[in-house]
């Protein structure tokens, strides 16, 4: 890929809030309601976990700013090898998550158009898939200003919402909540942590196209720590808020927590539920154009580092890399035609508790490389410190967060590194011979 320098700060915090704040941000309230006010606890660990990683990621990208993101850290750490199986895990659930956007796409749709077929969906799927796809060929610089233009769209109703329904807040809604799940309150608390946590991957979106980023050392961390910061106050707003006018019990009965809410404050006109529709596809879309750009660099800076296929890496003549986002849109196909079969709310909430924990194991190996990188760089011991008790807070809140689906996670995982291993046997030789990143 052309080194070219393209894409601004302000793009930068747009694709960090953007591909953080998807679709999950209108089932949070009804998700966090069966918990009660214990349930907030787990949200509040969600984003101090945020930020600790905000942080790590800011320190390892000023260090190391090459496109691709983990892979880099990983791999200077402890090898190619690791690098490399870093860089696939990640790629892999890098697109194959944007099914989750897609599917969310289009059952907001129905709000709008009434019930499609099977057909219908699959198309319509596929052509939006397609259509963000080529916005991210026709280069960096212009999907960076998509990305701008979809997260203003996004974030602005986002905060107004809040300011509307704190007029209508009644805290008994707090106070008068029932609690319908069973366990110790540290365990709701790791499963809303869990729950919750799905809000906040893709707090490292920024690092992984460094390599586009004018003065990336200085640009990269303060669009992450901003843009997280950003991201953690609009889902504190807004669950709170939707709270307050709703109350927890209400919002255990609804699956649209936000339509409910508008409802309560302007009445039952039918207008509700179309404007969270169309502020919902906005949202998914503005996020999957974000992790589509993701996925792309991911694959290129791993094919540039040796650690993909050369052919991974072959650009557009803008400098994008065609051949991996083409393999990845093709790749999400499978993904939404096989939830049209075998569709459910149950199967779609099972499947993004296993993404998240597969993204947190990502997040741990990077804590790991911190760790171990950290004292390179830092002047004095008590710096070295400071950062050693930070990672290891990101590091538990990984483990806490993913303890409840850690077995079906690692199964995945174990699934996503037998696929790689092929690939890993065709690069292998170039993993102990590219000079671009150290051998070890």
């Amino acid at each position: 890929m052309a080194n070219q320098k393209e894409l601004s700060f302000l793009a930068l915090i747009s694709i960090v809030i953007s591909s953080q704040v998807g679709s999950g941000t209108f089932i949070f309230p009804s998700v966090l309601a069966p918990f009660g006010v214990v349930g907030l606890f787990g949200w509040i660990v969600s984003v101090c976990g945020a930020i600790s990683l905000a942080i790590i990621f800011s320190e390892l990208s000023a260090k190391y700013s090459k496109n691709g993101g983990p892979h880099v850290y990983v791999t200077e750490a402890f090898g190619k090898t690791a690098g490399f199986f870093t860089a696939w895990t990640y790629w892999i659930i890098s697109w194959s998550s944007n099914s989750l956007l897609l599917v969310t796409t289009t059952l907001y749709l129905t709000v709008i158009t009434g019930a499609l077929s099977p057909t219908s969906i699959v198309i319509i799927e596929t052509a939006t898939l397609f259509i963000i796809t080529f916005v991210n060929i026709i280069g960096v610089r212009f999907s960076g200003i998509m990305e701008t233009i979809f997260t203003v769209l996004k974030v602005i109703p986002l905060f107004i919402l809040p300011i509307i329904f704190f007029n209508f807040f009644d805290i008994s809604n707090f106070r008068n909540a029932t609690v319908v799940t069973t366990g110790s309150n540290l365990g709701i608390i790791a499963k809303t942590a869990l729950l919750t946590s799905w809000g906040f991957i893709g707090v490292e979106c920024a690092t992984t196209p460094a390599g586009c980023v004018k003065n990336a050392k200085k640009t990269i961390p303060r669009a992450i720590i901003l843009g997280t910061s950003c991201v953690a106050i609009i889902y504190l707003l807004n669950v709170i808020s939707v709270i307050g006018v709703t109350g927890f019990d209400s919002l255990i009965e609804t699956k649209a927590p936000y339509s409910f809410a508008i409802e309560k404050v302007f009445g039952e006109n039918g207008y509700g539920n179309i404007l969270i529709a169309l502020l919902a596809i906005i949202v998914c879309i503005g996020t999957l154009n974000a992790w589509t750009l993701t996925g792309g660099q991911i694959a290129e800076g791993a094919a540039a580092d040796g650690l993909f296929p050369k052919s991974f890496g072959k650009t557009y003549k803008n400098g994008t890399p065609i051949v991996s986002l083409t393999i990845a849109a093709i790749g999400i196909i499978p993904f939404f035609i096989v939830e049209q079969i075998y569709g459910g709310n149950n199967g779609l909430d099972y499947l993004i508790d296993l993404l998240v924990s597969i993204f947190l194991f990502v997040y741990i190996i990077c804590c790991v490389s911190y760790i171990k990188m950290v004292k390179n760089w830092k002047k004095s011991l008590k710096d070295v410190i400071k950062s050693y008790v930070l990672a290891i807070f990101a590091i538990l809140f990984c483990l806490f967060v993913a303890l409840g689906s850690m077995i079906s996670s690692l199964i995945v995982l174990g699934i996503f590194i037998i696929a790689g291993l092929p690939v890993y046997i065709y690069v292998r030789k170039n993993l102990f011979t590219h000079n671009s990143m150290p051998n070890k």
